[in-house]
């Protein structure tokens, strides 16, 4: 069961009223560049402050004062089960931390979008694209969102994979291509 724009706005408002400033990274990103109407799927935020690695009794708070559910992520960060409604959404939180890493690059050139009223930021679909292929992961769902997407900034994305290390780079292009993606 998905949920709507409202309902995400409204979880999203609430941790920014908690005081978290965070970036969405998931695939939230290219189902806003849709303009979908129903979110499927987890939002994965990449928190700027406060650590969720450190600061995991203050997150565990919010979840008390929303009474929201409250479990951990793989790599031990936050992860927010909340209720609106009848909807439930899945918030994980994430900040650089062994394998999980984002360089600052991305993050900083964060774009703005309101929802609700509240001021969103998110990465751009190609970063997206750049981050899940890295990973290995979901590249279906890459190629049935490629394929959705109107417009794809090829520069953004050779620009994004120089971020990483050398010896990732051809990886991630491969991936890329393997889902028709072809990167110089």
């Amino acid at each position: 069961m998905g949920y709507g724009l409202k309902e995400l706005a409204f979880v999203l408002g609430r941790l920014i009223d908690h005081g978290v400033d965070y970036v969405i990274i998931g695939d939230t990103v290219v189902q806003l560049a849709l303009k979908t109407r129903t979110f499927r799927g987890d939002v994965d935020l990449y928190a700027l402050e406060p650590s969720p690695l450190i600061e995991q009794e203050f997150y565990g708070e919010i979840a008390e004062k929303e009474r929201w559910g409250y479990t951990t992520t793989d790599i031990g960060t936050p992860r927010f089960i909340a209720l609106v409604g009848d909807k439930e959404i899945i918030i994980e939180v994430y900040e650089n931390f062994m394998d999980f890493n984002i360089p600052l690059e991305i993050l900083e050139s964060a774009r703005s979008i309101k929802l609700e009223g509240y001021k969103v930021k998110f990465i751009r679909q190609e970063e997206y694209f750049v981050l899940k292929a890295r990973q290995g992961i979901d590249l279906e769902k890459l190629s049935t969102y490629m394929k959705k997407l109107k417009k794809i900034d090829l520069k953004l994305i050779e620009k994004t994979i120089k971020l990483f290390p050398r010896e990732e780079q051809m990886l991630i292009k491969n991936r890329l291509a393997s889902i028709g993606l072809k990167i110089k």
